[in-house]
């Protein structure tokens, strides 16, 4: 934590005090002392309590959130954003949620506006607070919706608040490169500098492989994790302490993740005695 003074030496003015935490999650305190040029008050002692929260898991699949700061519309802030775009698995069930906070006591009240979809829902919490509900379900393909949310300021005064929403679902989620692999022509002499490597990834969401293996026996298969839960490298070899034969061979690596996906790299070898 740390205080910034935003007035000058000699005036009256207030102390901006700004918290900034890393990772600490839960209870905090910090006390400091401001020294004066009030001969009657020459300390003051200021103590911060506050409770850090942790964000919530869908936030992280907003990539347009601005976690630090959200976005400010009139007397609003939103948070993360009045534009999120949110990417999806295929059959995926996801819940956003984007807070309202008012920024003065005459902000006016909210309501959604006519034409808003029927599934968002906006409430309000005991704090003043408003929550708007935004439900991604199973069947929602890449779209792009816009609504609005209308400020009523009393006096039949009223503006709006303009929410986009940007989904996409990406048509291939499971990414194997390369799609096939080729040792190209090897002498049985030099098997152990053969080296090949396939990545898997995961465009949205995460997934651990759950077996590895190939229908030629002789191949070793080496998983190294890249990004825990969603990027895997796998590094191919030859078993020289087989005893191999000349000849040219065809086969596939086998690749099932958690999830059930099965995934076939063929794979070629041609083995020469020379």
């Amino acid at each position: 934590m740390y205080f910034e003074k935003v007035v000058q030496p000699g005036q009256v003015g207030t102390i901006l005090v700004k918290v900034h935490t890393t990772d600490q999650l839960g209870p905090i305190e910090g006390s400091y002392e401001l020294s004066t040029n009030d001969p009657l008050h020459p300390v003051i002692k200021v103590t911060i309590v506050a409770n850090v929260k942790p964000l919530p898991a869908y936030v992280k699949r907003i990539t347009t959130a601005d976690v630090a700061h959200g976005e400010t519309n009139g007397a609003f802030q939103i948070w993360p954003t009045t534009r999120p775009a949110v990417s999806i698995e295929p059959g995926e069930r996801l819940t956003i949620g984007l807070r309202i906070r008012a920024l003065a006591s005459d902000a006016g009240s909210l309501k959604l506006g006519p034409g808003a979809p029927e599934s968002w829902k906006l409430r309000r919490e005991t704090t003043g607070d408003y929550w708007l509900d935004i439900p991604l379900g199973a069947g929602v393909g890449s779209e792009s919706r816009t609504a609005a949310l209308v400020v009523d300021l009393g006096e039949n005064r009223s503006r709006e608040i303009r929410v986009q929403l940007n989904v996409t679902v990406p048509t291939e989620n499971l990414v194997v490169t390369p799609r096939d692999l080729d040792f190209g022509e090897l002498t049985l002499t030099r098997l152990s500098g053969a080296i090949q490597r396939v990545g898997v990834r995961k465009i949205v969401g995460s997934f651990h492989i759950k077996t590895l293996s190939s229908t030629l026996p002789f191949l070793k298969l080496q998983q190294a994790t890249m990004v825990d839960g969603s990027n895997y490298l796998i590094r191919i070899t030859i078993d020289a302490s087989r005893a191999l034969k000349p000849g040219a061979y065809d086969g596939v690596v086998l690749i099932e993740t958690d999830e059930g996906h099965r995934v076939e790299v063929p794979i070629k070898i041609k083995l020469v005695d020379r």
